[in-house]
């Protein structure tokens, strides 16, 4: 603009003209307004009188901002007052959005959102979370707002699934589902706050597991396993003879076994720490079968496509039920299941006088809390001292 002539066309209103572009019958003209800001006098544009910047809009403009500084309210420059103009957009946005979200309800969030924010959740969980969705979430709460929903909404539903006798566990995967949605509707600025299942009751239950095999019940299922698949047999073999669970027998590779020593290290299992478990005969001879025609290298048990398992092979739950061992069972804890295989080994070393605190350690137990809970099978430690008194005397 330097190399353009200035016309004053006021007191604080100058334009210089396009050389060549007309607006009606004259040139085009550019406004600025000169006026004074902390002592200092500033030069402001405007801009093109073909972009509708008229004398009259530019003399308003020099007018406000005159009044703005008198009164000492309101913006007393362009930037101020584009600034201003910017934020009352971004708050106007902001608003329409807010009240945009207000109109989601829970059904529309979880089809637009949530179920296509859970590639990272494996296929049976996310057929899990549609199918209590469906039954218990839709009906429910499906058509209320998500940001309307209460702590009073989710006990009415917890209510509703304790008259149809659903257990607590299922009763709190529910109420973890919503919490899920919930959080990432948070993220999405649809809703804010404590998410309602925060200040809800949840009902207790009881998962600790009743139910260990004899010693014949044990015999017979290693048997129908290792007719069905020798893999599943020696990973059912290591948790029933070394009280390995299911994750950590699939993570094992070959590194983690010293047949010398006869040990195995057991890597970041549940309770965060390292530990060692021991090879049993059996165990041994499990494990040298699994490595013929094998380099011992990677893991020892893989898929077909050489990861690691997700989870127990199918041919468990046949050979259970071929077996007859969970005919007429309703209590989920009294249940022969994978995981029975390791409460097992648990549950014999207590019944031959081994002391809890030995029990702990080979089942990695964070804490000998959780080892109580087979307090009850151990030997009469009261009658067995009295007997060894009757050995003396022999």
């Amino acid at each position: 603009m330097s190399g353009q002539k200035w016309i004053t066309e006021e007191r604080g209103i100058r334009y210089y003209e396009h050389e060549s572009r007309m607006h009606g019958k004259r040139r085009d003209r550019y406004y600025t307004i000169r006026h004074t800001v902390n002592g200092k006098q500033v030069q402001e544009a405007l801009g093109w009188l073909s972009d509708g910047w008229t004398l009259t809009k530019v003399r308003l403009r020099l007018a406000e901002i005159q009044e703005a500084k008198r009164i000492g309210q309101g913006a007393t420059s362009l930037k101020e007052t584009r600034s201003i103009a910017k934020k009352e957009k971004e708050q106007k946005a902001a608003e329409e959005a807010k009240a945009q979200a207000a109109l989601i309800t829970l059904s529309d969030f979880w089809e637009q959102t949530y179920s296509r924010n859970r590639l990272h959740k494996k296929a049976s969980s996310n057929n899990k979370e549609d199918g209590l969705y469906a039954k218990w979430l839709l009906p429910e709460l499906g058509n209320i707002p998500l940001c309307q929903i209460t702590p009073e909404h989710l006990d009415k539903l917890k209510n509703e699934m304790l008259i149809q006798k659903k257990s607590p566990r299922t009763i709190q995967y529910v109420l973890a589902i919503f919490s899920q949605v919930w959080h990432l509707a948070e993220t999405r600025g649809i809703v804010s706050g404590i998410a309602p299942t925060k200040k809800v009751k949840l009902p207790k239950f009881d998962n600790k597991r009743l139910r260990f095999l004899s010693q014949e019940e044990a015999r017979n299922l290693l048997s129908a396993l290792r007719a069905k698949s020798f893999q599943l047999y020696a990973e059912a073999l290591l948790s029933l003879s070394c009280g390995l669970r299911a994750g950590e027998i699939f993570a094992l590779t070959w590194s983690d076994i010293d047949m010398a020593s006869g040990s195995i290290l057991v890597r970041d299992p549940k309770s965060g720490k390292n530990r060692h478990a021991f090879i049993t005969e059996k165990v041994q001879l499990a494990l040298q079968e699994m490595a013929i025609g094998k380099e011992k290298t990677g893991l020892i048990f893989p898929t077909a496509k050489g990861t690691v398992q997700s989870q127990v092979s199918k041919d468990f739950e046949k050979a259970v039920n071929e077996l007859h061992l969970n005919d007429d069972i309703t209590d989920e804890r009294q249940k022969v299941v994978f995981h029975t295989l390791r409460h097992t080994f648990a549950s014999w070393l207590v019944q031959q006088g081994t002391p809890l605190y030995t029990v702990s350690e080979l089942m990695g137990h964070s804490s000998l809390a959780m080892t109580q809970r087979y307090a009850h099978l151990a030997p009469d430690g009261t009658r067995i001292s009295a007997m060894r008194i009757n050995d003396i005397l022999k």
